[in-house]
């Protein structure tokens, strides 16, 4: 090979080794900044999915779990910051987080809580009630039951007066079982549902405010009792 053409080899390598290495230091800083590194907080909020992972999804709506929870998520963080809380969150863009990524984090704030925002999901259309998730009685049990009963202060989507409900139940998930702090799972509402659905996709996020201010009651009971 000539002189000339090894350079030109030597030179396209060089470029592509540089554009490579500056999108793996780019996707680490995303990563990081998604994470809010070095966030202390009195709570942390984990917008459910995220990234390749969906989570349920509304086809007839377009609606996709993993969007909404962090749309809730926002909303919450700002309502409870707006009453004086500290929080920090799991995820603040649409990343791949490991049940690893989440409570690890968490532990790392210094929080008394973890909430984790979710939406519930069927193939059925017509299913839609509340519930919330707890790992270990008796560190988490408690904050299932308040979050929930916030959470019951709901109007249904369908036009009833208040969300149909499940009572909170044990699930063994390393979000709850893993965190150093009380943690619950909150199944907010169900995304799959046709009345949800048209609430969701509105696009007056009206929906996802009385979420977020369902949620914001139940954590504050149970910090104030705390």
């Amino acid at each position: 090979m000539a002189r000339a053409d090894l350079l030109r080899v030597w030179t396209s390598l060089l470029a592509a080794v540089l554009v490579a290495s500056l999108l793996i230091a780019a996707a680490l800083s995303t990563g990081a900044a998604a994470r809010e590194a070095g966030c202390r907080g009195q709570v942390v909020l984990d917008a459910g999915h995220g990234g390749s992972d969906s989570g349920a999804v509304n086809a007839r709506y377009g609606l996709k779990e993993k969007e909404h929870t962090l749309d809730v998520a926002r909303r919450l963080k700002t309502l409870l910051e707006a009453d004086g809380h500290a929080v920090c969150m799991t995820r603040t863009g649409d990343e791949t987080l490991s049940n690893n990524d989440r409570y690890a984090y968490a532990n790392t704030t210094g929080a008394e809580i973890l909430v984790s925002v979710h939406m519930d999901g069927s193939s059925d259309p017509a299913p839609d009630y509340t519930t919330t998730l707890f790992g270990k009685w008796r560190k988490d049990k408690e904050l299932a039951l308040k979050v929930f009963d916030g959470l019951t202060t709901l109007p249904a989507a369908d036009g009833a007066e208040t969300m149909r409900t499940r009572a909170p139940y044990s699930f063994a998930s390393g979000v709850l079982l893993k965190s150093d702090m009380p943690a619950t799972i909150a199944e907010t509402v169900f995304i799959t549902s046709d009345s949800e659905g048209r609430l969701l996709s509105d696009g007056t996020g009206a929906r996802q405010q009385q979420i977020a201010g369902a949620l914001r009651t139940g954590i504050e009971d149970y910090l104030a009792a705390h």
